[in-house]
């Protein structure tokens, strides 16, 4: 149960609740990608995302080094920072009806905060490219901080920068095992799911 009135800032989590880049489980970015860059999905998503992607989230690799390593060895050398582009831009899909309620809040007098997993390189591309420093009073980022969520390092990270308690923090996000964990930690949690908005907007009292 959501408590309103005791909520001084609102953490959200940027891809699928910030950002409406996922359908039925797909990356909006990953739609067109074999037609628009000639390159293969299924060799970059298994090279990326079966264990070396979990390090760049963390900051303890280079995403632009790993992708320009594929590249090299998939007759794309060199183009990298394409691959990387057609990505961050085919993903910024903001959801014009969150950013709403993020207003709304915010005229309120309640801080909004994104709480993403996000790696630094596309973490700079949501902040600037995206705009989304002009929507948020802090980015939490996992490749900044270098511990992502459903660590219980990453909550306690954003409740000791803000000077919260965690019953003071509403975490909005797509994955059950971030809103879990947050619970455990005393947050209040929301979980974000495809048409959640009127209830979000309900549980919020806006």
């Amino acid at each position: 149960m959501i408590r309103p009135e005791a909520i001084k800032v609102v953490a959200w989590d940027f891809d699928g609740v910030l950002n409406r880049n996922i359908e039925d489980g797909i990356f909006a970015w990953s739609r067109n990608f074999e037609a628009d860059l000639g390159l293969s999905l299924e060799s970059f998503s298994g090279f990326l995302f079966q264990g070396r992607f979990q390090q760049a989230m963390v900051g303890e690799a280079c995403l632009v080094e790993m992708v320009g390593e594929w590249a090299g060895s998939n007759g794309a050398a060199g183009r990298e920072n394409e691959i990387l582009d057609y990505w961050f831009t085919r993903d910024a899909l903001h959801d014009p009806a969150v950013l709403l309620m993020v207003e709304t809040l915010r005229q309120r007098g309640v801080s909004n905060v994104m709480a993403t997993n996000n790696e630094v390189h596309r973490t700079a591309f949501i902040e600037s490219t995206m705009g989304f420093a002009d929507h948020m009073d802090r980015i939490f980022a996992a490749g900044r901080m270098r511990v992502a969520k459903p660590d219980p390092g990453y909550f306690r990270h954003i409740e000791q920068s803000l000077g919260v308690a965690g019953e003071e923090v509403l975490l909005v996000d797509d994955m059950e095992e971030n809103v879990k964990a947050a619970r455990q930690l005393g947050w209040q949690a929301f979980h974000f799911t495809e048409g959640a908005h009127e209830a979000l907007t309900a549980a919020l009292k806006l």
